[in-house]
């Protein structure tokens, strides 16, 4: 009888005749094909294959079916355990938060294969291995991240783009020619840290802010000193200045106990005053996050340096209170 082409992949089917010979359930070539819906010949070249890897399996003329006498080898096929299906699937619920990516496709497609190669393993469906870990999604743009593949490419070949990108503080959109160095992804909003032609220093960019983008026949060379860790690690947040700032906050004694649980930057330096309050010395190359940063802990967190980031929190603050204060 004519065969359709095989519904299930080789390793898939190598992976059901070793758990039935292990378990010792009897069969033969034409009952395996049969369950299979495959031909005897594709059945014999699984068997033979096997055999190739360490498994001595014989045929048994009285029982009409096959054995296995001995295994000295694995399959070439991929195990996975339940805890490592596990990591994958919150792999697909963290590239989740950033819409209908590549990369989250790329995710789709290996549990896809998963299932087919070890449809008892996944139970009944991919959902019946979420993670113990959810991840939240916090404040992000409302489609998934764009350009992330050609950027991707960009950086592989290390070609220059051409994009047109919209500035929010000028309210206006520029074209430019950029070196990509570095995709980056932070609070579930992607950024592109790259070579500014026009600006002629290193920027970085939000991707949901490019309007257009296209490659251009022009190869750059990554500068031998850029080191895109001292780069970012350099910042706090996503926000950067072309100088760095000796920051000194001082927390008050209730919020402080919550300070010193986090690391905030890599810079930081705490010490504890006397009447219980904390300090905390930073390094940054930037101050509009650590403005909002020291904002958002209201009056339990004073800036006492530089003087000028201290007038704009108090700025801030003022204004605050006549708006509140207007009623």
């Amino acid at each position: 009888m004519a065969r359709h082409a095989p519904t299930h992949p080789q390793a898939w089917r190598q992976l059901q005749l070793r758990q039935w010979l292990l378990a010792g359930r009897r069969f033969n070539a034409r009952q395996a094909a049969e369950e299979f819906e495959v031909s005897r010949r594709t059945v014999m070249q699984d068997l033979e294959h096997m055999r190739a890897f360490g498994h001595a399996i014989v045929y048994n003329t009285q029982t009409n079916s096959y054995e296995l006498e001995e295994v000295s080898g694995e399959l070439p096929v991929a195990q996975i355990r339940r805890s490592e299906l596990a990591a994958i699937r919150l792999a697909q619920e963290v590239l989740e938060n950033f819409g209908a990516t590549p990369m989250a496709a790329a995710v789709d497609q290996v549990l896809t294969r998963v299932r087919e190669l070890m449809p008892d393993l996944m139970d009944t469906d991919l959902g019946a291995f979420s993670p113990s870990l959810t991840v939240l999604r916090g404040p992000a743009p409302e489609g998934p991240l764009p350009w992330l593949e050609a950027i991707s490419r960009a950086i592989d070949e290390s070609r220059t783009l051409r994009m047109t990108y919209f500035t929010m503080y000028r309210n206006e959109e520029s074209e430019r020619l950029v070196d990509p160095y570095r995709l980056v992804s932070r609070d579930g909003r992607g950024y592109l840290i790259a070579w500014c032609h026009r600006r002629q220093d290193v920027l970085v960019f939000r991707l949901d802010r490019i309007r257009a983008l296209e490659p251009t026949p022009t190869f750059y060379e990554l500068p031998a000193d850029f080191d895109i860790e001292d780069f970012l690690g350099s910042m706090f947040g996503m926000f950067r200045d072309k100088e760095a700032f000796q920051v000194k906050v001082r927390f008050s004694p209730w919020v402080a106990r919550f300070i010193r649980e986090d690391r905030w930057h890599a810079s930081q330096q705490m010490t504890d005053l006397p009447d219980g309050s904390l300090q905390v010395d930073l390094e940054v190359m930037g101050l509009v996050d650590v403005r909002r940063w020291v904002l958002s802990f209201g009056s339990d967190a004073e800036v006492l340096e530089p003087d000028h980031l201290r007038r704009a929190v108090s700025y801030e603050a003022d204004k605050m209170q006549a708006m509140y204060s207007s009623r």
